[in-house]
């Protein structure tokens, strides 16, 4: 019973983010979308950074069109990503209370080049505010994310900010919980930010792969899904926004972009 119910709150999830949240944005980045389609892959979901739950706040398990757009050779379809020279890794303290900040963590059409970008929202932690230049959410926990597409593939970004380093622990743990009681397997990948933990499974669009990643005080979640599966494709993703998050804690602006990982 326990397992049936946590799958369906990451199906709804998943459901919520595909229907668009209270303050989308359309177009960005038009771009490659085919050459990036065709050497990349995979599923996306939002129920894997942050745990499933209301709104946009989870992300499950994807693969990415992203070889071409990062200029990486991607690896064989489920494989395993290869180790990165440069992993992001500090378990920081600094917490992201600023709908500003955390929209700034969130990739954008500049280091997503040949991808479109479909929305993107911040609201505060239990979605019941969209925060906007009217109604900031500045000292909130906060929920971001952000949709891209290139061809049939999706890839999805989803940052939560928590108070402290122990409640981003207890979300990380809701989070895998979810993966654990649906249809996923974990991925055997090298560890991404404070810990992190890659699954496979069936999303929305088809079988996809997802990276939950703690960093320090943020739960985050890179999901891809629509074409074959991409672990590495999706694991430079994960990369990227956990070296945007940990420039954002360090007070710097995040601008960290894709490449190897």
């Amino acid at each position: 019973m326990a397992a049936a119910v946590a799958t369906g709150v990451l199906v709804a999830v998943l459901a919520g983010c595909s229907s668009g949240g209270s303050k989308d944005v359309k177009g960005a980045a038009p771009g490659v979308p085919s050459a990036a389609g065709a050497s990349t892959a995979g599923a996306a979901g939002t129920a894997a950074a942050t745990a499933p739950a209301a709104g946009e706040t989870a992300s499950a398990p994807a693969g990415v069109a992203a070889g071409a757009a990062s200029g990486a050779a991607p690896a064989p379809a489920g494989g395993t990503a290869p180790a990165a020279a440069e992993t992001p890794g500090a378990d920081l303290e600094g917490v992201l209370l600023d709908d500003k900040v955390v929209g700034q963590v969130l990739p954008d059409a500049k280091v997503m080049a040949g991808w479109e970008e479909e929305k993107r929202k911040v609201d505060t932690a239990d979605h019941t505010v969209t925060c906007t230049a009217a109604v900031p959410c500045t000292g909130k926990p906060l929920s971001g994310s952000v949709r891209f597409s290139s061809g049939d593939v999706v890839t999805r970004f989803i940052v939560e900010t928590l108070p402290s380093r122990d409640a981003a622990k207890n979300r990380l743990k809701e989070s895998y919980a979810s993966y654990a009681a649906g249809p996923f397997r974990k991925l055997d990948a090298p560890a991404l930010g404070s810990e992190s933990q890659a699954f496979q499974g069936p999303l929305a669009e088809g079988e996809g792969v997802g990276i939950v990643v703690r960093s320090g005080t943020v739960v985050a979640s890179v999901t891809t899904e629509g074409g074959p599966v991409d672990v590495a494709a999706t694991r430079r993703f994960a990369v990227m926004l956990v070296k945007r998050i940990e420039q954002a804690q360090a007070g710097k602006t995040p601008d960290a972009g894709l490449g190897l990982a």
